[in-house]
């Protein structure tokens, strides 16, 4: 078995509204998928029909290679969800919380102390194992929020922002987890406004936007197409208008440029510009072509089929 989750032509409306249209996507075992997107786009409509809590109106579901619909209820025990709102017991310990959410989603006595053992070791959470849920930092609380997600026979496990408020620390071991156990075979669909971890997954990259499927691939694939470096230019007093420049609040925007060498070669023509001559500059600032920049990209790229 190589393929966790197939969607094909999913549609879905809501007040005769398309919200999805035609998604086909295939996630291999053990793949960690981005799922990207504005507000609005569609992902959390797409995240409950790949759990089984939405029905499409058209299209096939299938998970582990069999149909969601028609095995529903022997199929959900392989997803896990940790949604962005805490689902956490705040009077019991970490150990308590996971054990009783072990048992909840029907693990047996031995299957919940061999879970309990394997996720709190990987989420680095033995050292606080007897501490009250509601003393946790905000960062613990999210590693036990993640980790309650995987006391379960969970082989599809879905992260919806599941770093917000935690400290760096924090966020680090919950990356390292989700890396060690796609390693292990389990699939991860993570949604997040922290591009960077993105990167520090090296995550399949699923851009949706107006309910559509508008760019997939792995990582590196999607910094080539879509990455593009930017210029940005802070003066001391008076900022000049320069042709093709966008003026952002204290400086100027040169955006979409094909390489980091066109930017060197920008700034060198800019040294012989007497506007520029003229109005102290007190910065400038190359922003790297990472997935930020291709984000922006495939935003403005929408805007401009749009119109």
């Amino acid at each position: 078995m190589t393929t966790a989750i197939k969607l094909t032509k999913i549609c879905k409306e809501f007040n005769q509204h398309p919200v999805l249209k035609n998604i086909d996507l295939e996630i291999k075992k053990g793949e960690i998928i981005g799922l990207l997107g504005p507000n609005g786009a569609g992902k959390s409509t797409l995240i409950k029909i790949m759990t089984g809590l939405l029905l499409p109106d058209n299209g096939e579901v299938e998970i582990l290679e069999k149909s969601l619909l028609k095995n529903k209820h022997s199929l959900r025990k392989y997803l896990g969800i940790a949604p962005q709102e805490l689902g956490i017991y705040p009077q019991l310990t970490i150990k308590q919380n996971l054990q009783n959410f072990g048992a909840i989603n029907g693990l047996s006595s031995a299957q919940i102390e061999e879970k309990y053992l394997y996720v709190s070791s990987i989420f680095n959470l033995n050292d606080l194992k007897n501490k009250k849920a509601a003393d946790l930092s905000g960062g613990q609380k999210r590693r036990l929020h993640s980790a309650i997600a995987l006391m379960s026979h969970a082989k599809i496990i879905f992260l919806d922002e599941p770093t917000v408020g935690a400290d760096v620390n924090s966020r680090n071991q919950i990356i390292h987890a989700i890396k060690m156990l796609s390693k292990q075979g389990m699939n991860f669909i993570y949604t997040t406004h922290y591009l960077q971890e993105m990167e520090a997954l090296n995550a399949k990259i699923i851009f949706l936007n107006n309910g559509a499927i508008q760019a997939t691939g792995s990582l590196e694939e999607i910094l080539q197409i879509y990455a593009r470096p930017s210029l940005e230019l802070y003066f001391e007093k008076a900022i000049p208008s320069l042709k093709g420049w966008k003026k952002e609040d204290n400086h100027l925007k040169l955006t979409n440029l094909n390489s980091n060498k066109q930017c060197i070669t920008i700034l060198k023509e800019l040294l012989n510009n007497p506007q520029i001559n003229q109005t102290p500059l007190m910065n400038i600032k190359i922003i790297k072509a990472d997935l930020e920049s291709a984000y922006q990209t495939l935003l403005e790229k929408s805007i401009s089929n749009e119109n």
